[in-house]
């Protein structure tokens, strides 16, 4: 194992195959192996870790999934697979394997997916009809019917087949501090849940605020990151980043739900994941609380389809913390720790030789904990 810079500084390759094993990340450290889900916490091969001493889990690689054939996205960041019955006087009705049917407030409802399996698009204008072949049409949603949706265009009421149709941004997307404060349940066929979680004997528990009381069997969860005291991840927090001209210095932030589709590019291993381009710096400013020592943790890879090297360089009051190679070809996350001098942190990402494009780096859910 290379040497790191920087006194305190721990870093551990993650152990073989955990992206097909589970993984369960705890303050006092990471567990892999197989993952079972007991009445007040979880096991892990023979090591038993209770709710509430953990951060994030990742139960065992699934087989094949069956996703819905239509997504709902919520405006505080949930994703729902399933399928959309209708809309009108302002609920939407909707039917899922998890949760059966509902109505729902569309107030809630950041935007209706159509066809399965879309491709990210974070340049979608709001109250825009998202059609398969032709041009965006402008208008606000009128209802959806199991085979027809209709918009109120500047040329009147339309409606189309659903089958043209592949989706409907009612607003753009917002965080919300307030769910930022719930557990995050990933389940196995993409669907993102908010709530209130608890554990029992092969399933999870999670008290939802619109969907009600959920129990999810094991089976069905990909996994679950808890909001725990004294623990602040990188992935809630505004990041203020600067990159070298004509470089793009946004970092993305998203949640792995289903790797093998390629929706996500981060190491399999994680649950949320932030992806930060070359020639870029971003500047971390924690939470005054919890105050006293605290540590950085994340997983570090290659972003997918990278074909140059980058190097990644973590600092703080002008002193090194890490200075890391990643080559091309560092598809797996290899776990990195560093103690932290002060509230601020930067996060320098930069090419390294030769110069290739694309590249990038992926850090599987950053965070910092209190000791």
């Amino acid at each position: 194992m290379r040497a790191l810079l920087g006194a305190g500084l721990l870093s551990l390759a993650c152990a073989a195959g955990a992206a097909a094993a589970g993984v369960v990340q705890t303050h006092a450290g990471r567990l892999t192996g197989h993952v079972t889900a007991r009445a007040g916490g979880l096991t892990v091969g023979d090591k038993a870790a209770v709710t509430d001493e953990i951060l994030f889990a990742i139960f065992d690689a699934p087989g094949r999934t069956f996703r819905p054939p239509n997504t709902v996205r919520m405006t505080n960041g949930e994703v729902w697979h399933c399928e959309v019955l209708a809309l009108a006087g302002g609920k939407l009705k909707l039917r899922s394997p998890h949760f059966g049917t509902k109505e729902v407030d569309r107030r809630g409802v950041q935007a209706l997916e159509f066809q399965a399996k879309l491709p990210p698009d974070d340049d979608l204008e709001a109250d825009t009809l998202y059609r398969a072949s032709g041009e965006p049409l402008p208008g606000s949603l009128l209802w959806v019917s199991p085979t027809q949706v209709a918009i109120d265009s500047p040329l009147g009421a339309m409606a189309m087949d659903r089958s043209e149709a592949t989706r409907f941004l009612l607003t753009k997307a917002t965080r919300s501090a307030e769910a930022a404060d719930k557990a995050v349940a990933v389940l196995r066929d993409g669907t993102v849940l908010r709530g209130e979680l608890k554990l029992a004997a092969g399933r999870v528990l999670l008290k939802h605020e619109t969907l009600g009381e959920l129990s999810l069997p094991v089976k069905a969860v990909r996994s679950f990151l808890r909001h725990a005291p004294g623990v602040i991840y990188l992935t809630d927090l505004a990041l203020s980043a600067t990159a070298a001209p004509l470089l793009d210095a946004t970092p993305s932030i998203r949640t792995v739900q289903d790797r093998r589709a390629g929706e996500v590019p981060a190491p399999a291993e994680c649950v949320r994941c932030l992806t930060i381009h070359p020639a870029t710096k971003l500047t971390v400013r924690l939470p005054a609380k919890p105050a006293g020592p605290r540590t950085f943790r994340a997983t570090l890879a290659a972003a997918a389809g990278a074909r140059g090297g980058v190097r990644l360089r973590l600092s703080a009051g002008g002193k090194t913390l890490l200075d890391r190679a990643i080559p091309a070809s560092q598809a797996a996350g290899a776990c990195i720790s560093a103690d932290l001098p002060g509230r601020e942190v930067d996060i320098e990402v930069d090419f390294d030789e030769p110069v290739r494009f694309p590249c990038g780096i992926v850090l599987g859910d950053p965070h910092v904990v209190g000791k």
